[in-house]
């Protein structure tokens, strides 16, 4: 596995997650009543919160890799 990897997939989950709450917040300019304030309680609410979590835990896991890596040195 190669950092370059996971944080590539962590920047384009950052990256879409900031751009589902962009557009999100355009649509409430339209569409504001119950229904959307409840469908961003329960689902985009949970879901951006899921997201910080799982960056969270990818910036984790990258530092171990490095750190793995700086432990074992070259391979060749």
């Amino acid at each position: 596995m190669r950092p370059s990897n996971i944080t590539a997939g962590a920047g384009k989950l950052q990256h879409d997650i900031k751009a589902l709450r962009a557009h999100w917040d355009r649509s409430r300019e339209e569409w504001d009543d119950p229904v959307s304030r409840d469908f961003e309680a329960r689902q985009l609410a949970p879901l951006e919160q899921a997201v910080a979590q799982a960056l969270h835990g990818i910036d984790e896991l990258n530092q171990f890799v490095l750190q793995m890596i700086k432990d074992l040195g070259p391979t060749e």
